[in-house]
This record gives structure tokens, C-alpha cells and sequence, in this order.
């Protein structure tokens, strides 16, 4: 099934090219060009001098780049290598790399081509620097004569990873030993060498052969244990490196090991991570992308399987939309965001929300936390403090009648709110492994006071749910706030939607 409407939204490649007029611009297209009956120019894509043609017109065409490849070298598909880069925007979007002077990043392998540090550099208008590691010697050249091709030294450093290593960054970056980066990317080979087969198994028999010609060396395609060993080792690694790399992403060529990598990350407790899948032609590809960097919730990155809502089961995958955030403490109210976390912490545990802190920086910047709920407890809550607090007989101490003389508690009523509490509750309960409910909340501190950002992260309860519990934030700190300070409340609670 062709996927291209759930491309990136800023990929160029979500319309097609117009190979009539490429062909008018590069007339040696002709070799691998065919017309139609209906006089449409069209071009064999199972056919590996047709890719390899169209790959170096439209590199030369859209950005510049002049790229020579060695024969039985992967030859880079641009779409698909775009919507990574747009991702890698989309993250630096919310780690505020356009503050930085420089972006600095890494390609784990970057091939023959060096593709993906190429247009990383052109896509930011050099802004981004590369450090690119490849371990096959022929690609290592090849890639150095590519980013000298195009005049790119002063931005891509193409390095030579230990052939006989048994690490995958932590050699590279003793080179480097005084710089942090801000990512790192990874198109992993995808099959485990130890396998005779270098194509993805079919299961059912229905599969039909690929719409494009296989390219690539075996070195390329496939390594020692498949992509979930080559990716565990780099979230290894990553454990040890913590915030040298602000942010680590990677390809996944497998939905069976994209699930598996989000297992992996769960058992290693990182929890601040982002998904997305890249989008082209026939292709799904799957990523993860994950941080230490208490400050970045990359929670906030706008997520791709949010457009293809529609093609899952309901419930399963409600848009994730953006966070909600308002401020809960004016800056007198609260004297650390320690002391909010607790009043925080409190007011969702009383709900029974599990709440796990994620990351916590020693600086008292930022506090990260991920909630999860089973059903809804957070509704009518307003209703039920009322409740508790008028008697039996009533506000006076005396029995209320109704017009007739007849005696009419307010008794009588709170059972049948009960009985639709627990109808209601009943209804929304889930298994622990598919909870009602999972977000990630924020606290943070500006100038004026004290801020919660909610984010709806899974879970049928669907981003309404983070707004509900926001609000009850909001109601049940101002209507306590001798329990946290004699001044909550004086202003109220301002609530601008947006962080």
C-alpha cells in the first residue's frame, strides 16, 4: 500500500517528481526513461542504474549535491532520508537548537554517500556540523571524496570507526573528549548477518517483492545479530555517555524490532524518549529517539503516527496534540520546585495516578514525570468534595423535608451519583499493559512562578484526559491551600496553553 500521504508534511518528496522536465534538465534519464500509452514519462525503479540516476539528479537538482557511489554500494533513497532529517528538526524544534550558533551531531555509519550528513549540512544552511563514522575502508573514502566533492570539510568530519572494536560511540567520541553533541543518528543494517536471507520474512505468504531494486553491500545490510543487537548496544552505551549526546535517535527497518527497542528502553528505565515512522512510496520505516537531558521532554515532538490515526484500531493511537501547561504557584507562593513537586505528587497520588520521576536536574530547573492511570478518578471530583462536606442532616444539623413534610437527605441522591461513579469507572478500566491513561507532566520554574506542562502520551482516555487532570490540579491546590501555603491562591491560576 503506497504510504506517501503519511510523509513528513514538509518533505518535497510528498508530490512527484516531474520527470518530464528532469529529463529536459538531465538528459541521461533518457537511458532508464519509458513513455507510456498515455505519453507519461515514467521510470523502472526495479532497475538499480534508474534509482542510482534519479538519486544523483535530484541531490544535484534540490540541494546542490554532487555524489559519486562505488558499483554494489547502497544508493541513498531521498525521501526517506528526508523524513529523518525533518524529524531531527522536529526534536531540535523543541531543544531549541535554533538558539545554538551550531548544531553538532553524529552519523553512526555514515556509507558510501555520506548522505545524511550532507543534507543535514544543506538543510541548515551549514549551521549543522557533522562528525560522520563509517568502519568499511572503501565507504570511508568514498564518503571523504563526497563531502570534498561538495565542499563541506569545514562542516563534515568523516571518521574511521575501529574495525576490531567492540563499541559503537564510545571509541569515536575520545576523540573528542571536551565536546557534548546534540544528537546522534543511526541507519542500522537491518538483517543479522548470521541469517541466509536478507530480506524481511513473510509471514503470511502474501507479501509482494519489493517495488525497488535491492542495493547495498552486505556489510551495509546486515551485522551480527540484526538491528536490535546493533541498537541495544548503542541505548548501552548511551547509559554510560548519558549527556554527551543531548539526543539519541535511530532508524528501525522491523516493526517486530521497533517494539522490541521500546521494550528494551522500558527495562533500561528511559522513559523520555519519542517515536515516529518515515513514510515513502511502499516503505515503512520505524524511529526512537531518546534523551537524559532532563530539560528537553521529547514527549513534546510532534509524533507521525498521529496523521495515520485513522488506519489503526480505536482507542489504540488517539492524536497526541500538544501539551497543556499552566501555572499552578506564583513565585511567592512556593520557595523550590521540590516543594511543588511534593503538593504535585500528592494531589495525583490521592487519585491513585502512579507517578515516576523520570528526570530531575540538580540545578531545580525541571522535573519530569510519568503518570499512569488505570481508569478515570479524576472527574467529579468538585461534586465529591461537595459531598463530603455537607452532613446527613443536612447543613444546619437539621433534617431537610420537601414541600409535603417528607423527609429528603441528601443521603438519598449520593448513591445513585455511586452507582454511576462505579459504572462509569467499570467501563474505563484497562489491563496494567494497556493502561486507561499515560502522560508525562513537567514542572518548571519562570520568572513568575511555578508551571506544569501536561502531555498526552497513550491510552483510550485521549488527550481530553490530560486537560481534565490539569484542571484538577488546578481546582484542588486552590481549594486547599493550607496544606501548601497560607498564600495559594491569592492570584488565581493564570493557564496560557502553551509552555
Amino acid at each position: 500500500m503506497a504510504v506517501n500521504q503519511f510523509m513528513h508534511p514538509r518533505n518535497r518528496y510528498r508530490q512527484k517528481a516531474n520527470f518530464q522536465q528532469l529529463i529536459k534538465l538531465f538528459p541521461e534519464l533518457n537511458e532508464v526513461a519509458s513513455v507510456d500509452l498515455t505519453g507519461k514519462v515514467k521510470l523502472d525503479y526495479r532497475n538499480k542504474q534508474a534509482v542510482h540516476l534519479l538519486s544523483k539528479c535530484l541531490l544535484l537538482q534540490d540541494f546542490g549535491l554532487t555524489l559519486e557511489l562505488p558499483p554494489n554500494k547502497l544508493v541513498p533513497t531521498l525521501p526517506l532520508r528526508l523524513n529523518y532529517i525533518h524529524w531531527l528538526e522536529d526534536i531540535g524544534t523543541v531543544a531549541h537548537w535554533e538558539e545554538k550558533e551550531n548544531v553538532r551531531g553524529i552519523d553512526i555509519g555514515c556509507g558510501a554517500s555520506c548522505i545524511y550528513p550532507l543534507l543535514a549540512v544543506v538543510q541548515s544552511q551549514q549551521r549543522w556540523h557533522m562528525v560522520a563514522i563509517e568502519k568499511a575502508e572503501d565507504s570511508l573514502e568514498s564518503a571523504k571524496a563526497n563531502v570534498t566533492r561538495n565542499e563541506l570539510q569545514r562542516c563534515i568530519n568523516v571518521q574511521a570507526q575501529n574495525r576490531d572494536g567492540n563499541t559503537i560511540l564510545l571509541d569515536v567520541l575520545k576523540n573528542f573528549p571536551d565536546e557534548c553533541f546534540d544528537f546522534c543518528m543511526c541507519n542500522p543494517p537491518f538483517f543479522d548477518s548470521n541469517s541466509n536471507e536478507l530480506k524481511p520474512h513473510d509471514r503470511t505468504g502474501k507479501r509482494r517483492e519489493p517495488s525497488n531494486a535491492s542495493t547495498g553491500s552486505l556489510e551495509e545490510l546486515a551485522t551480527e545479530g540484526g538491528e536490535v543487537t546493533f541498537i541495544s548496544q548503542i541505548i548501552e552505551e548511551s547509559i554510560q555517555l548519558k549527556e554527551r549526546i543531548s539526543v539519541y535517535t535511530t532508524m528501525i527497518g522491523h516493526k517486530s524490532s521497533y517494539e522490541k527497542i521500546l521494550r528494551t528502553l522500558q527495562r533500561a528505565s528511559i522513559h523520555n524518549i519519542t517515536v515516529s515512522r518515515f513514510c515513502q512510496g511502499n516503505t515503512t520505516r520505524w524511529a526512537v529517539a531518546w534523551s537524559f537531558d532532563a530539560k528537553l521532554l521529547l514527549s513534546l515532538v510532534p509524533n507521525s503516527f498521529t496523521t495515520g490515526e485513522n488506519n489503526v484500531s480505536p482507542g489504540k493511537n488517539k492524536a497526541i496534540g500538544k501539551p497543556v501547561a499552566c501555572r499552578i504557584f506564583t513565585a511567592s507562593d512556593m520557595d523550590s520546585i521540590q516543594a511543588v513537586k511534593t503538593c504535585v505528587l500528592a494531589k495525583l497520588q490521592a487519585i491513585a495516578i502512579d507517578v515516576r520521576t523520570v528526570f530531575e536536574t540538580n540545578k531545580a530547573e525541571g522535573i519530569t514525570l510519568k503518570l499512569t492511570a488505570q481508569e478515570n478518578t479524576w472527574s467529579h471530583q468538585r461534586r465529591k468534595r461537595r459531598a463530603t462536606q455537607i452532613s446527613p442532616q443536612g447543613k444546619n444539623g437539621m433534617e431537610a423535608t420537601n414541600g409535603n413534610g417528607l423527609e429528603h437527605s441528601n443521603n438519598e441522591k449520593r448513591p445513585r451519583l455511586d452507582v454511576v461513579q462505579q459504572e462509569h469507572s467499570s467501563q474505563q478500566k484497562t489491563h496494567a499493559d494497556d493502561p486507561y491513561l499515560r502522560a508525562a507532566l513537567n514542572i518548571h520554574r519562570k520568572e513568575d512562578g511555578f508551571y506544569v506542562a501536561l502531555q498526552y502520551v497513550a491510552g483510550i482516555a485521549g488527550k481530553d484526559a490530560v486537560n481534565q487532570i490539569l484542571q484538577y490540579l488546578k481546582n484542588t491546590i486552590k481549594a486547599t491551600p493550607a496544606e501548601v501555603t497560607t498564600d495559594v491562591g491569592k492570584q488565581g491560576t493564570e493557564c496560557p496553553l502553551a509552555i
